[in-house]
């Protein structure tokens, strides 16, 4: 008989977010600063207008563009990470062997729903926050969990946004907490690199990236953290039901 529900730990997302990166440190940050952190340090060379010159990122329609166009990317791009990591963190949660071919190889084999469901997010949430920000904030929490709900449970896009919503629901004020945190993190993460910025822009853009790089291998295996807590506190599913998927 299935156990009864828990309540959604906190402590044990940290505690499992963390645990993954430690373990499997060169996976998760060789993963990140591949799908994540390489592609910023592009555009920051190749596609940002000069940094020097300030003005050029103020009030401008390419300078708009280029906001809109990299926001799509990053959640393009964290959804790509998220669907590789989640692999990693359900195997290495429940002491199975974690490798880099198996985690590339199952996000490539989902790469057509991800996208699909990447376009969905991006647009929901971006049409939310032009709605007084707060609509898009509530539509990022019901749809938290799709990516790590499409790849353990096969779902497609309406199903893995529609499961991330039921398995949310009740513990988003918590999540929202843990949002906050991360922001917290970064922006602590991130003083090193405005101090940077004013001595050398070039090394900034570097710099910048390497903060992408960690701060997505965090994130990441956040999202994945948060799915196992979700799928354990309400459903009582082990993290060995979950790593069974990849078997």
């Amino acid at each position: 008989m299935a156990s009864q529900p828990a309540e959604f730990s906190i402590s044990n997302v940290f505690s499992n977010t963390f645990g993954v990166i430690a373990r499997n440190a060169a996976l998760f940050l060789g993963l990140s600063l591949i799908i994540v952190g390489l592609p910023q340090l592009g555009i920051g060379m190749f596609v940002t207008p000069s940094l020097a010159d300030p003005t050029a990122l103020l009030g401008g329609p390419t300078a708009i563009v280029s906001s809109i166009v990299g926001y799509v990317l990053f959640l393009f791009l964290s959804i790509i990470l998220q669907a590789s990591l989640i692999v990693a963190s359900a195997n290495d949660i429940a002491g199975r062997p974690v490798n880099f071919g198996e985690c590339v190889s199952r996000a490539i084999g989902k790469l057509l729903p991800l996208i699909g469901l990447g376009i969905v997010v991006a647009i929901g949430i971006s049409i939310g926050l032009v709605m007084l920000i707060i609509p898009g904030i509530i539509l990022y929490l019901m749809w938290m969990v799709a990516v790590p709900a499409m790849m353990v449970e096969n779902l497609s896009v309406s199903d893995a946004l529609s499961r991330s919503s039921a398995l949310t629901k009740g513990s988003r004020l918590k999540l929202l907490g843990l949002i906050i945190v991360f922001i917290i993190f970064s922006t602590i993460i991130g003083i090193p690199i405005g101090i940077i910025s004013l001595i050398s822009p070039s090394l900034s853009v570097v710099s910048s990236a390497v903060l992408s790089t960690v701060s997505a291998a965090v994130g990441a295996a956040g999202i994945a953290a948060v799915y196992i807590e979700l799928r354990g506190t309400k459903e009582g599913a082990s993290s060995e039901q979950l790593a069974s998927v990849f078997a």
